[in-house]
């Protein structure tokens, strides 16, 4: 079991500035430039072979963790134990190891690391460092504690940033769920309808054909092309987000539609004041509904009513059909999404024909 956590003290690829921070290692050298004069080659040779190694262990732990980084850390302090019979320079490099104990290590194993190397300082104060005890036991001890708390800020720090990181990615994945969840939805509400309207005209121009009405074969072949340059100019807009068609507009070509089925229309249409987003839902909502009928019902009458109160705004649809009951299927399951997603609601009833009312706002 690793007493570490999965942060590395770099988060990238190792460069030259991840050795800023030993930069305060150089205190490391205060006792050896004060009593230059009295040292003989061999302790100066040994202490600049303490530094080294210390520095080449640093440099291994920054990108280790796990049992990896425990060795290391590990062999830090018993160089720096060691490199005490040589130097009281020695102090310095404590805080480093402290630092790395406050960063990587899990919680319940901070505090018993940071506790072993107050006890390593004690014990080489003690019996090491005997002749400068206070000289090395008080700055040793002030580095080490406050590069401990330090490094413990720094993995709470990564961590929040981590957490941040993580919600960030999570937010854009959800986004483009959602996303992806809109774009089907409007291809089925958009070419669900396209579709059956090319199929209907398709059908009438080749009745029109076999019966050698030349002339009206071809206005509805032409119809048939038109559609298609509107289906895909709609599907272009869905996946872009825009839907520029009014919501009137949109009623009338429904209205025109219904009528080349051989379905009267009464269209009752007061005008409206809609954000785009709210007038798409409800021209999707009109369009499904027409669709079906269309598609399903026996309805020879359908009558629109579009109006705008106080405290809603509402598009009914009604048809004549014989209708003993519905099931919501995909697409008025998208269409009751995109409602309460507008703050809005869909009521439908059977009893006397066909009923579909789609309400943004208040329901009185």
């Amino acid at each position: 079991m690793s007493i570490t956590t999965e942060f590395t003290l770099v988060e990238k690829r190792r460069s030259f500035w991840n050795a800023g921070p030993l930069i305060f290692s150089t205190f490391y050298f205060f006792p050896l430039i004060f009593n230059w004069a009295q040292l003989s080659a061999v302790n100066i040779a040994l202490q600049v072979v303490v530094y080294l190694s210390f520095v080449l262990l640093y440099w291994q732990s920054i990108t280790k963790t796990g049992n990896a980084l425990v060795m290391n850390l590990v062999l830090m302090a018993g160089l720096c134990v060691a490199g005490s019979w040589v130097t009281t320079g020695t102090s310095s490099l404590f805080g480093f190891i402290a630092f790395f104990c406050g960063f990587n290590f899990l919680p319940r194993y901070k505090i018993i690391a940071m506790l072993v190397i107050i006890a390593l300082v004690l014990l080489t104060a003690k019996f090491i460092a005997t002749q400068q005890t206070v000289y090395f036991l008080m700055p040793a001890l002030c580095v080490a504690c406050g590069l401990f708390i330090f490094g413990w800020m720094s993995h709470r720090e990564r961590v929040h940033k981590e957490l941040q990181r993580q919600s960030e990615e999570e937010i854009k994945r959800l986004g483009a769920v959602a996303e992806r969840e809109r774009i089907a939805r409007d291809l089925h509400d958009l070419l669900g309808h396209s579709l059956s309207s090319i199929a209907l005209k398709a059908e009438l121009a080749s009745k029109f054909a076999a019966a050698n009405a030349l002339e009206q074969a071809q206005s509805e072949a032409q119809q048939v092309a038109d559609l298609a340059r509107e289906a895909l100019s709609e599907v272009r807009q869905a996946v872009t987000g825009y839907h520029q068609l009014a919501l009137d507009a949109q009623l009338h070509i429904l209205a025109s539609r219904l009528k080349d089925k051989g379905i009267a229309v009464t269209l009752e249409l007061q005008a409206v004041t809609l954000d785009k987003v709210s007038e798409a839902c409800l021209c999707f909502f009109a369009k499904e509904i027409c669709t079906n009928i269309i598609r399903h019902s026996d309805a020879d009458k359908v009558c629109f009513t579009l109006r705008q109160t106080d405290n809603n705004v509402f598009v009914e649809i009604k048809d004549n059909g014989s209708i003993k009951s519905i099931k919501e299927g995909n697409g008025l399951m998208g269409i009751r999404t995109r409602l309460k997603e507008c703050g809005g609601q869909l009521f439908y009833h059977t009893e006397q024909g066909g009923y579909f009312k789609a309400v943004l706002g208040e329901v009185e």
